[in-house]
């Protein structure tokens, strides 16, 4: 007996679920692999961090957090969602009918300063950044005051005192910053990172730090 016209069908909309599934899998692979790469990395910085501070047998050298962190960021940032609607989803058209909505409410303001951490000595601070942000965020100054630079912190962020952190992690040592980073993460304070601190780089951890605001709320 002939295959059924509604067998075909079905067997057509099976192999294209499928299909679908598939690329979502690896895509969740891949993010799924980058961050393992990322917990790798920041596992070995605080290893080293630990066997220098009591002169223990420092690990194989491996990949740097930062490098991991921008890795797994550029795959999050691929996900399809993020650059176009969802094809679930699309826009609806006004109806002449429906009275026009009220506008959205501003997002709240986050609370506390932004702080940003780096070697700045001899550098113009504010240059980099917009003059609303450049007027109430804070520097700290690794290269002048070291690993007391960052005092009191990593308190202060889990005391909801710090809006967001960005990190110039290209000329600041990780031992500087990795109180910062754990207490951040447990706070659930949004980091980014920008470099050498250049305009561009700090405008881009700006707008980071913008969008992890708006993601959690």
């Amino acid at each position: 007996m002939p295959p059924s016209a509604f067998d075909d069908i079905v067997e057509s909309v099976r192999s294209a679920l499928n299909a679908k599934r598939t690329e979502l899998a690896e895509r969740g692979a891949s993010i799924e692999a980058a961050l393992r790469a990322y917990e790798r990395a920041v596992e070995l910085e605080i290893a080293e961090a630990f066997a220098q501070a009591h002169q223990l047998k420092h690990p194989l050298p491996g990949e740097r957090a930062a490098d991991a962190a921008r890795k797994l960021a550029r795959a999050v940032a691929q996900l399809p969602e993020l650059s176009s609607p969802s094809p679930l989803q699309p826009p609806s058209e006004p109806s002449a009918s429906v009275a026009p909505a009220a506008p959205a409410p501003k997002p709240r303001q986050a609370s506390g300063k932004l702080v940003i951490i780096g070697a700045l000595s001899g550098r113009e601070k504010s240059s980099g950044l917009p003059a609303e942000v450049a007027d109430s965020a804070e520097w700290i100054d690794t290269e002048r005051d070291g690993v007391h630079a960052v005092g009191n912190l990593p308190q202060r962020i889990r005391q909801g005192r710090v809006s967001g952190v960005v990190i110039l992690d290209r000329v600041v040592s990780h031992k500087h910053t990795e109180p910062v980073v754990a207490a951040a993460r447990e706070a659930r304070v949004p980091v980014a990172f920008a470099g050498q601190g250049g305009k561009a780089s700090l405008l881009r951890a700006l707008a980071q730090i913008a969008e992890m605001r708006r993601e959690r709320g």
